[in-house]
């Protein structure tokens, strides 16, 4: 199963992964009692809409899998939105102070280790080259490890549920780094969809909100 062919159309993967941010304010609301006001909810819709018209016609099942595997596949993908969800909001319950750095570190470690033994048994009966080790290091070391310091200072001093608004943007910068680094096309209707996206993102993260303000006391 998969959702696009080919490097050129990764942006459109992200349409499931837009359901983070929403999994993220339920159980946060579940948890900690945090109902999201009435602009955070449509900046959520907002942005979750613009994540799927950005996908739209990239999102459909190729013939060569079956409905059940496209499912699970499916499946598999809520779930993981779902666990980002938990994550965020466990890492404020019960990691609270712990600095960035030590978070993102520990939970390298637990998915390194996690990952240690598949990787030993899946390993390529070829060595890969420089070039593949050098985009590995960088994927881990900028796309993952300083990701994730900034992500979990950003759960501790904005909150899980606004921390997870950043899933939308994603696509965003798939788009981008597509035309920047693959000599990609940005279309008029992606720079709609971008438009659209970041305004579910200055809402559903408090930036930006609907009606009058209240008055100050």
């Amino acid at each position: 199963f998969c959702l696009s062919r080919g490097l050129g159309d990764v942006y459109k993967r992200q349409v499931l992964n837009a359901a983070t941010p929403m999994f993220g304010a339920l159980v946060a609301w579940a948890w900690f009692r945090e109902r999201p006001d009435g602009s955070r909810l449509v900046g959520l819709v907002i942005g979750f809409i613009g994540v799927a018209m950005l996908a739209s016609g990239g999102a459909g099942l190729h013939t060569g899998a079956s409905n059940l595997a496209a499912l699970w596949a499916m499946l598999a993908c809520l779930a993981a939105c779902l666990c980002y969800g938990i994550s965020a909001s466990a890492t404020r319950r019960f990691l609270t102070g712990v600095p960035p750095l030590a978070t993102a570190t520990g939970s390298q470690i637990g998915a390194s280790l996690f990952l240690a033994l598949p990787a030993a048994w899946l390993w390529p009966a070829q060595m890969p080259g420089a070039r593949a080790w050098r985009a590995l290091l960088a994927l881990g070391i900028a796309c993952t490890g300083v990701a994730y310091i900034l992500f979990f200072r950003l759960i501790e001093r904005a909150g899980p549920a606004r921390a997870l608004t950043v899933t939308f943007l994603v696509p965003v910068f798939a788009a981008f780094y597509g035309a920047v680094f693959l000599g990609e096309t940005i279309t008029q209707w992606m720079l709609t969809c971008a438009v659209v996206i970041v305004c579910g993102v200055a809402l559903s993260t408090g930036l930006v909100k609907l009606g009058p303000r209240a008055a100050k006391a």
